[in-house]
């Protein structure tokens, strides 16, 4: 997919309907950062260090919670970016606001699809990333590469998306965005 055909599928995608968040969520944001290679678009995604107490080695986007400082979601996923990945906000346009999602952890967790402008320099930070790979796009939003199961928890019926990708596993919160977006997109 070119990043033209993305732009008009992004300007197509019909909206959803606002999420019934908890009122106690915490407000979150990730950056679904985008690279426009010889190969065609590639997602950037992180593989979270063994070392933290929530989620440790599970694949992620930048992100997090967001700070009294940050003037807007967006703003908190750049600041995140830049503090996880070293990527510096001016670097990155925003391409869409995909639809807040409830994490286990508590989160009302809203996506943004950006754009990396050149060729960036990414700085890990140790403490929060243990290591940064790019996935072609094409793979990620094709349906038949999604293995959705159906788990019960706490009497709760729960939908868990798994995408194989050169032997790891994206999973949770990471893969249901992507799913998220792979079915906004085809429509």
């Amino acid at each position: 997919m070119t990043l033209d055909e993305l732009k008009t599928r992004i300007n197509l995608m019909p909206p959803l309907p606002d999420p019934h968040l908890p009122l106690h969520a915490y407000p979150a944001a990730v950056l679904m950062p985008l690279l426009q290679t010889g190969q065609g678009l590639e997602l950037v995604l992180t593989r979270r260090s063994r070392h933290l107490r929530h989620h440790p080695g599970q694949v992620s986007f930048p992100g997090g919670r967001a700070d009294s400082s940050d003037a807007s979601l967006w703003q908190t996923a750049l600041r995140e970016s830049w503090e996880e990945i070293g990527l510096l906000p001016e670097q990155c346009q925003p391409l869409a606001q995909l639809q807040a999602q409830y994490t286990i952890s508590g989160f009302a967790l809203t996506p943004f699809v950006g754009l990396i402008d050149g060729s960036p320099v990414f700085k890990l930070n140790p403490g929060e990333v243990d290591e940064l790979f790019r996935v072609p796009l094409d793979y990620l939003l094709d349906l038949r590469h999604h293995h959705l199961f159906h788990l019960r928890r706490k009497g709760r019926s729960h939908q868990v998306v798994f995408i194989r990708w050169h032997g790891l596993w994206i999973w949770g919160i990471t893969a249901a965005v992507i799913h998220q977006f792979a079915q906004q997109i085809a429509r």
